[in-house]
């Protein structure tokens, strides 16, 4: 009986606090809703998750990008700190391809082709061999080529250090805030690191790179015969997402352009994927998955929610209004019907000085620009706790008070026990002196 009366307690408990926590839930929705100028997406104007038709996703640190756009459709963990493994090649030829050309030949020193992990990915280059930028993009990507990525690195920085310089301010001029690299090829160092939104800020600039792109997406590729290298090299891509991969273990996906895998065994597996579809360009990145084929489902999945995520109104409203905010102004001309011959077909001083200031007053009477985190910077009336934040201590609360009455109660049915035993104690000796007296 009193096992059961506990268990009644407990459900009554428990329901108190889940009633509780909907109608906070409830609450704090609301409370943000109700902020003048705040979109009724769940964050700031780079963000439109749809939360009711998002995907489970496995990975520890995942997000899903629009590359033309910057808006987040999805995100899991994404400022979490995590190894990148091989998508490091990403960032590494994106740096090279702003840094180099690809006619420029590079050699290979005895530290690039030995000083990678044994039995690392590699394609067999001896030292002192000779490629091409363009060949080192195709071994980089598609093979995942861990000597190629130091020569590259060694060519265009001096010294795999000296790239690595180039490639953290690379990040931070992409506004990645979370991420430091040390080498060029993604073998595992504890100061190696990165997180899913870096990786997604990499992968949208390399994205805009069509030629990195391209080859990211080339399914095959064939490095001719050198005076050093007899055979010819055949290099195929190791992302089995891509539509006419020639490996085993695929797992097509028709919109997919390009991408890179990756994986140590403390990075786990690693994927950034490119996918196109209706116009719509998504960078999708996965980190830290821990087993086969989860990082194909999971970013199968996400794609498949970030292309319906087109279809709804209130994300396509962001997308769009980002879009248009990224698009440069046009040049204003005058009618050509209102010019004489000989004059200018711009504005003239005067007018474009009078445009300013026209410009000047409408700019005053804007909304204030919403910093880099979606939040109003330099208001004085701006909330100081967001909705989630004072939903989190809530429940902290909640559980704390949840957790100190359950050990009241079980405390007081401790006691109770206690008791019993002492009173039965009781009764027990005096039943044994009792019967000790009758015998005697």
């Amino acid at each position: 009986m009193r096992i059961k009366k506990k268990k009644r307690i407990m459900a009554l408990l428990l329901t108190v606090v889940s009633v509780i926590l909907h109608g906070m839930a409830v609450s704090a929705t609301e409370e943000e809703e109700a902020i003048p100028g705040q979109s009724q997406l769940p964050s700031g104007p780079d963000w439109a998750m749809d939360e009711d038709t998002a995907p489970e996703v496995v990975a520890d640190s995942a997000i899903l990008m629009d590359i033309d756009t910057g808006v987040i459709l999805y995100e899991k963990n994404i400022h979490k700190r995590q190894y990148p493994a091989s998508v490091t090649k990403l960032l590494t030829c994106l740096v090279a391809a702003e840094n180099s050309e690809l006619t420029d030949v590079v050699t290979f020193s005895r530290e690039a082709v030995f000083g990678i992990e044994r039995g690392s990915s590699n394609i067999g280059i001896d030292e002192g061999e000779q490629l091409t930028m363009e060949e080192c993009y195709y071994g980089a990507l598609l093979t995942s080529a861990n000597e190629v990525s130091s020569g590259i690195a060694e060519h265009v920085g001096g010294s795999i250090e000296g790239f690595a310089e180039m490639m953290n301010a690379k990040v931070q001029e992409l506004g990645g805030v979370d991420s430091h690299f040390v080498n060029a090829n993604g073998l595992h160092d504890d100061n190696h690191y990165t997180s899913a939104y870096d990786m997604a800020l990499i992968g949208q600039a390399f994205a805009q790179n069509k030629m990195l792109l391209d080859i990211s997406g080339t399914a095959f590729y064939r490095l001719d015969a050198t005076p050093m290298q007899k055979d010819e090299i055949e290099l195929r891509n190791h992302h089995r997402m891509l539509p006419d991969c020639e490996l085993g273990g695929r797992y097509p996906y028709e919109y997919t352009i390009g991408g890179k895998n990756g994986y140590t065994d403390i990075a786990r597996l690693t994927l950034v994927t490119f996918a196109k579809k209706d116009g719509h360009r998504l960078v999708c990145v996965v980190l830290k998955d821990e087993a086969k084929p989860n990082h194909y489902l999971d970013t199968i999945a996400l794609f498949d929610y970030g292309f319906a995520c087109y279809d709804n109104p209130a994300v396509r409203a962001q997308i769009d209004e980002k879009a248009k905010a990224l698009q440069p102004e046009e040049e204003e001309t005058l009618p050509e019907e209102n010019m004489a011959d000989g004059d200018s077909e711009t504005l003239t001083q005067e007018e474009m000085d009078a445009r300013v200031d026209s410009l000047g007053k409408r700019e005053d009477s804007a909304p204030e620009e919403v910093g880099e985190q979606g939040k109003e910077e330099d208001r004085p009336d701006r909330k100081r706790w967001s909705g989630s934040t004072i939903l989190t201590i809530a429940v902290v609360l909640v559980v704390l008070a949840a957790a100190g009455t359950c050990c009241y109660i079980f405390y007081q049915s401790w006691l109770r026990e206690q008791e019993r035993k002492r009173r039965q104690a009781e009764i027990m000796a005096r039943h044994r002196a009792r019967k000790q007296r009758r015998n005697d």
